[in-house]
């Protein structure tokens, strides 16, 4: 059940990207030059809905959240990383996927060179954990737990600035 679960929120999320245009590098272009604000929107929905959603499903007892480890050089360099290669490619890891379906062969080499990092990651990690840990290791951390507050304290507001946000911005044909 929970595999077909997956694959129908799977296929609904990536339908929604595809009919945003988020699957166009030409969307994604215009988007970074904030000449058509739609993919901006969609984004702004999802983390919008999904701090809602996964708050109040942890509040439920549905869902547990488990907070990683925050290690700042990982992050630093994961997000060189990241950045890099949605500038070359103009792909995030969602968006690629969507354009590979669509029958889009550059997308492809955002997926090849995803899965060549996640697996060279996979392999340095356990010798490179207690240098991160050491470096710039601080645990979990959360914003509400730096507050001393419930999660969903924080998340319901930023949720609803989020979708109030998305709501309020213009779509496709503004400069």
């Amino acid at each position: 059940m929970n595999l077909l679960l997956g694959l129908l929120l799977g296929a609904a999320f990536g339908a929604i990207l595809q009919l945003s245009g988020a699957s166009s590098y030409t969307k994604i272009l215009e988007t970074l030059r904030l000449k058509d604000l739609t993919i901006m929107k969609v984004i702004m929905t999802a983390i919008g809905v999904g701090l809602i959603g996964v708050h109040g499903l942890d509040v439920l007892g549905v869902a547990h959240l488990k907070v990683k480890d925050l290690y700042l050089p990982g992050i630093v360099i994961a997000g060189l990383i990241f950045g890099v290669g949605f500038a070359i490619t103009g792909y995030c890891p969602g968006t690629a996927l969507a354009a590979a379906a669509e029958g889009k062969l550059d997308a492809w080499v955002t997926i090849v060179g995803g899965l060549f990092g996640a697996f060279t990651f996979a392999f340095l990690f356990p010798n490179l954990e207690s240098f991160w840990a050491s470096f710039g290791g601080f645990g979990p951390v959360t914003i509400h737990g730096s507050f001393g507050v419930d999660g969903l304290l924080i998340a319901l507001p930023l949720g609803v600035l989020c979708l109030w946000g998305a709501a309020k911005l213009p779509g496709s044909g503004t400069t």
